[in-house]
């Protein structure tokens, strides 16, 4: 019981008003309840996208058990718009109330659209020879072919269709799976080592990309693959035909 003050300064920490709105409108009451019978039955079973993710991790990363959260917040929105609306058909004062309730309900969200618009602090995924080099790998190279390529959340690889023979290592943990011997194996074949054929042939690997990503993460033996042919260049994108 001592944690409850905590979890409940937590919740109104991240949510705002949210829940206290929420709560409001399930109990709102002047002739009738302003959510009736029929929309709470329909609401009832999304609470639980929201009680079991702080009872259990659902997810190796305790933040993905907002994944689920996320259903309860979808479900629950309307409803405090609903509550926004009928204090709007009131009085002066309760639209005043309905307007800065509002604002206070969008105003982080707010924040970071206009930061976006006009375009404060830019991240970018894809540069332009990415993009074309993804795809030229499209129309290259058929449809199953597996590439090699760094573990990395932003390879132009991802864009093409093409099977990977690794992603996002951060991605993958998630799941709960195990990619350190693969890792280990694709580090081992960017560096050209005695082990490198065998595991190309090994993990089938149709094809290799070697691009700045790949240099800035590890230890790449350009030599090595300079005995296989270059089949696509874009800038300093490079494509590798491993299997004849």
């Amino acid at each position: 019981m001592k944690r409850l003050p905590y979890v409940a300064w937590f919740w109104l920490k991240n949510t705002g008003l949210v829940i206290p709105l929420l709560i409001a409108a399930l109990l709102w009451k002047r002739d009738n309840y302003l959510v009736p019978r029929r929309l709470l039955f329909f609401y009832l079973p999304f609470t639980l996208c929201f009680i079991i993710p702080n009872l259990v991790r659902l997810a190796p990363w305790v933040w993905d058990n907002v994944k689920v959260i996320f259903y309860w917040w979808l479900a629950s929105a309307p409803l405090v718009a609903l509550l926004l609306a009928r204090l709007w058909e009131g009085k002066a004062w309760n639209r005043i109330l309905a307007v800065a309730l509002l604002v206070v309900l969008t105003l982080a969200g707010s924040l970071d659209v206009f930061a976006l618009i006009t375009r404060q602090g830019e991240y970018g995924e894809f540069d332009r020879d990415g993009v074309t080099f993804a795809e030229m790998i499209r129309q290259q190279t058929p449809p199953g072919a597996t590439i090699l390529h760094a573990p990395i959340h932003n390879t132009p690889v991802f864009l093409t269709g093409r099977r990977s023979l690794m992603g996002y290592p951060g991605h993958i943990w998630t799941h709960g799976i195990d990619y350190g011997q693969r890792d280990a194996d694709i580090k081992k074949i960017y560096s050209g080592g005695p082990e490198a054929a065998t595991l190309l042939s090994k993990y089938g690997v149709d094809y290799v990309v070697i691009d700045p990503q790949e240099h800035s993460v590890m230890q790449v033996n350009t030599d090595f693959f300079s005995r296989y042919p270059e089949v696509l260049k874009i800038g300093e994108y490079h494509l590798y035909k491993i299997n004849p």
